[in-house]
């Protein structure tokens, strides 16, 4: 679901945030062993923290950021280390790409783009203008405002969208240029133009405009969220492919909140606030905007964090149950794989909550064992001594800041994960034997996870008790061998063995699930069972790895 509660935020740091992407082959340890003190800064917790091994040669996407901001250095050290890349928009940092040839990989993000619609009224000349029917009207040809802020029209043609798209990508083209590479990958903060109806019936909310209400019943659709979702599509791929014709490439491409639905089917309202991710696909099943869906996943944001429930509904609300859901529908149209935004959280206000590093690590190697091939990093302090330390790399004493914390789980997570990329391009995600549970006006998806023996509790819902797991146990397999990758997640609890049947030809496997997750390989030779566990050291997981 839609976070309604942090839209305006967003909007308003929008122009802030910076993103940076890149698939590190570099392997190294730190320079020096780094000493902390009260003058320590970001840049030296990053360089005092022990550096991932990543797999040379793998295809992984890299890593991306988006938050307010990181001193140069930091940019650059994480681009060479850490499986991040370069943000080519920020401190001149297309430079230390074309001075340096083959080593990093460009990232160019598109925000702010709701700009272009606010300037409705021409009030920043800077902008080229839209054509007139961008935007909702009223009967008598009046642009409807809400809150002083227009509408985007569903019916708004593909112009409007291209003109946008043109002015980013002559940008992203002198970028490229200034960077000497092509440019990697491209994101879409989202949020703009086109939006579900929220609180709104669809028929008042679309319907008041003339135009919009005729091309509804030209459409011959009879449910407005399928005619806005193809619209949105629509012009999303206008903006999409306006920007591709300006860098004659076509870089991996992510608009912010495309999924098939984390909160899909948990209520019966669900479909107000998301767009139908099936529309987004073409006849052919090739997604027409985002290269695989690009859900949200900030904890204890629109989530219950680890565990947890929403007692009206009846159903877990933790974040790996919603991060399988969108996974399980995207897969049942043909996706097997994403790329999510995630967040550990942030310090915002008092008692603000924050993931531990180990349940986070956990979390990350479940989501890459469900088909994560990379990230983007989100994290929103946008001003005060915080943002200050992050952006210009001023002190922060000896306790890591939270940011660094977690772009450093990342890049260890995806430093793992390049090692076993073969389960993720050559294996299936086994969908399990159970039922996801958010089945609620929506089709039958399987769990996509396996019940681990006894490893569950009861919490008080509404009108009864409710299951939700204590351990996480999620397997893939190379299609058409006995291999397997199966990942064991204590999310509630401490580290434990737990019991799990995955295939009948393995029996009862006994795993270490622990609070930062343990991955294993699991063959079948000679009819015999061998089990290995990958990351023996769970926080440095590729510590002895080889590249």
């Amino acid at each position: 679901m839609i976070k309604l509660h942090l839209r305006s935020m967003r909007s308003s740091i929008s122009s802030a945030l910076s993103f940076a992407m890149t698939l590190s082959m570099v392997v190294n340890t730190p320079l020096y062993a780094q000493t902390l003190n009260s003058q320590s800064t970001p840049l030296d917790h990053l360089k005092a923290a022990p550096r991932p091994v990543f797999k040379k040669g793998n295809t992984l996407l890299p890593l991306g950021q988006a938050h307010c901001g990181l001193s140069r250095d930091t940019y650059i050290e994480l681009a060479n280390y850490w499986g991040y890349g370069l943000p080519v928009q920020t401190d001149n940092l297309a430079q230390v790409a074309q001075a340096n040839p083959g080593r990093y990989q460009s990232i160019a993000a598109i925000g702010g783009v709701y700009r272009f619609y606010d300037n409705y009224d021409g009030r920043n000349s800077d902008l080229p203008p839209l054509p007139p029917n961008t935007w909702l009207r009223d009967k008598y040809g009046k642009i409807i405002l809400n809150g002083g802020r227009p509408t985007v029209s569903p019916a708004a043609p593909n112009e409007a969208f291209q003109i946008i798209g043109n002015y980013y990508g002559k940008q992203f083209a002198q970028l490229k240029k200034s960077a000497g590479q092509p440019i990697k990958v491209l994101i879409n903060e989202g949020e703009s133009g086109l939006w579900p109806p929220l609180d709104n019936d669809p028929e008042q909310l679309w319907g008041q405009d003339p135009t919009v209400l005729a091309d509804f019943n030209n459409s011959g659709l009879n449910d407005w969220f399928v005619y806005a979702s193809r619209n949105k599509a629509r012009q999303e791929g206008a903006l999409k492919e306006a920007i591709f014709k300006n860098l004659q490439s076509r870089p991996n491409y992510f608009w912010y909140q495309e999924t098939y639905g984390n909160e899909r089917g948990r209520w019966a309202g669900w479909s107000w606030y998301m767009f139908l991710y099936e529309h987004f696909l073409d006849s052919m099943k090739k997604p027409i905007v985002s290269d695989y869906t690009a859900p949200e996943m900030y904890y204890q944001h629109g989530n219950s964090g680890w565990t947890g429930v929403r007692p009206e509904h009846m159903v877990p609300w933790d974040a790996l149950t919603q991060a399988l859901n969108n996974i399980s529908g995207a897969i049942s149209l043909g996706q097997k794989f994403t790329y999510p935004w995630i967040t550990m959280g942030w310090e915002g206000y008092p008692g603000q909550p924050i993931s531990s590093s180990d349940t986070f690590m956990g979390m990350m190697k479940t989501y890459y064992t469900a088909g994560a091939i990379g990230s983007v990093g989100g994290y929103f302090v946008c001003s005060g001594p915080l943002w200050e330390a992050l952006k210009y790399n001023k002190p922060v004493g000896t306790t890591t800041p939270t940011l660094i914390r977690q772009l450093t789980i990342q890049g260890h997570a995806q430093a793992l994960f390049s090692h076993l990329e073969e389960y993720l391009r050559n294996g299936d995600l086994l969908p399990g034997p159970n039922l996801h549970p958010y089945q609620s006006w929506t089709k039958l998806l399987p769990a996509m996870e396996f019940p681990a023996q006894g490893q569950t509790q009861q919490v008080q819902g509404n009108w009864g008790l409710i299951t939700i797991p204590t351990a996480r146990v999620l397997a893939r397999k190379i299609v058409g061998e006995d291999r397997w990758l199966v990942t064991a997640w204590a999310n509630v609890g401490s580290d434990r063995n737990v019991r799990v049947k995955i295939d009948n030809k393995l029996g009862t496997l006994t795993l270490r699930a622990r609070k930062a997750g343990s991955v294993y390989v699991v063959k079948l030779v000679n009819g015999r069972v061998q089990q290995s566990l990958i990351d023996s050291d769970a926080m440095n997981p590729t510590k002895f790895l080889s590249p």
